[in-house]
């Protein structure tokens, strides 16, 4: 069986999250079967796993950033002693626990804000927290990026390259519901354009939008974005949008449109 292992699993082991997993796994099986059992029998007592504590003999290496584990064979005495101590966590507990993976649009995620050039500082961001645009950006507006640098210990060039990029306009056209029984509304025109900003706060200082030397009216504000109604002359061109303190940038009026900065934003 060893030998049809892959070379990295075999050498390596197994990365140390999923292992993890895999033990919950069983265990959460083993807390099903239980519980069916009690429902059929209709046994008015039965038993259930509440804490497991394991010592598990082992070598921890890391592989491009990830943390591996390969149990120790018979015969290797060097190998370090990890103690994993499993508790039973209730679902408010997890909730109250856990980042809310529902909060950014996927499109507008660090990763994609902050493309492959920035991989390695995206994952110093994860390690003290930081998954998406918004928490980077709130991140930075309560504590400042001098505590973000010397937390995910990046240089400072760096840190401002990736801020600035992760608060770079998008742009997405509006897209009325396909469904028959859909009525369209003002909101679902095609002919207009969201702008995505972590910049752009609800109730605050409106952008100002300029295409092919006219004004884009500004339809709608909300919280990291606004709508716009492009004239048709303007669709497809490059629209300046000017956030204010000196900070404009420059996003084609095309859905999936990834703008650019013109000026260096203020930090």
């Amino acid at each position: 069986m060893t030998a049809t292992l892959p070379p990295l699993v075999r050498d390596s082991g197994m990365q140390f999250d999923l292992f993890i997993q895999a033990l919950t796994e069983q265990l959460d099986k083993a807390q099903a079967t239980m519980a069916l059992k009690a429902r059929v029998g209709k046994m008015p007592m039965t038993f259930a796993v509440k804490d497991v504590q394991l010592d598990l003999r082992a070598f921890l290496q890391f592989v491009d950033e990830d943390l591996f584990v390969r149990p120790a064979a018979p015969g290797e005495s060097d190998a370090s002693t990890i103690h994993l101590s499993l508790t039973t966590i209730t679902k408010p507990m997890i909730e109250e626990n856990s980042v809310d993976i529902s909060t950014e649009d996927p499109k507008f995620s660090l990763r994609e804000a902050l493309g492959a050039d920035f991989d390695e500082d995206r994952r110093r961001l994860e390690r003290i927290g930081v998954h998406t645009v918004k928490q980077l950006t709130e991140l930075r507006e309560s504590a400042g990026a001098d505590v973000i640098e010397r937390l995910a210990r990046l240089p400072v060039n760096r840190l401002q390259q990736a801020l600035m990029r992760a608060a770079a306009p998008r742009a997405s056209q509006v897209k009325p519901p396909r469904s028959a029984e859909s009525t369209t509304t003002a909101r679902d025109d095609p002919s207009q354009i969201r702008i995505h900003s972590p910049l752009l706060r609800a109730g605050g200082r409106l952008p100002v939008v300029h295409a092919a030397g006219e004004m884009v009216p500004v339809i709608e504000s909300r919280e990291g974005e606004v709508l716009l109604r492009p004239l048709a002359s303007q669709m497809g061109l490059d629209a300046h949008i000017d956030f204010g303190d000196g900070q404009v940038a420059a996003v084609a009026l095309a859905d999936g449109a990834r703008g650019r900065w013109l000026e260096e934003a203020v930090s």
